[in-house]
């Protein structure tokens, strides 16, 4: 008989965007990432501002919103409080450009990703903050991808617990996997 006497804690990858002032996050755009994100389906990208505020831009235009963003990765967060006035600024001339409203919007040459590239050019302009960005491609590889590929370890291992009839124990809000 196999006896597993100890039980390990896996890192809990998600946050509440809420909780995460001045970053760039990312979730399914259709689901979550523990029931229904595969690798390789589309996600929705927005930041925060730093009272922890959703801004992101889709087929309705610009959108703020917290509730929608439960369980997000962060692929970037800015870590210097010096900055936060300067992000919010920036954010909030951006969202007030007319090329963000919802008849402007391409799924895929006009979309919330553009609307963070945009976001990084600008804030850029005040404080090298986002290493070696200068397009799409760059930010999902130094950024994105990574966050993704880690979520995903544990996306993985919640499956084949949850398949498998092992349960999670949920202790402040953390996850901690039993077997």
């Amino acid at each position: 008989m196999n006896n597993i006497s100890s039980a390990f804690k896996v890192p809990y990858p998600f946050v509440r965007a809420s909780q995460q002032p001045c970053s760039i996050v990312i979730k399914p755009t259709r689901g979550d990432f523990l029931n229904n994100y595969q690798l390789l389906d589309h996600l929705h990208i927005g930041v925060t501002n730093s009272r922890g505020t959703v801004i992101s831009y889709d087929w309705n235009g610009i959108n703020e919103d917290t509730d929608n963003w439960q369980r997000c990765l962060v692929v970037f967060e800015l870590n210097d409080n010096c900055w936060d006035t300067q992000w919010d600024n920036v954010l909030t001339d951006l969202v007030k450009n007319n090329c963000w409203d919802s008849a402007r919007y391409d799924l895929t040459k006009h979309n919330c990703f553009s609307f963070i590239m945009e976001f990084i050019r600008r804030f850029n302009g005040f404080k090298r903050s986002v290493n070696r960005v200068e397009t799409k491609e760059n930010f999902t590889e130094l950024y994105i991808a990574p966050t993704t590929i880690k979520a995903y370890k544990y996306i993985y291992l919640y499956r084949k617990i949850v398949e498998n009839s092992y349960y999670i124990y949920n202790q402040s809000s953390k996850e901690i996997l039993n077997t």
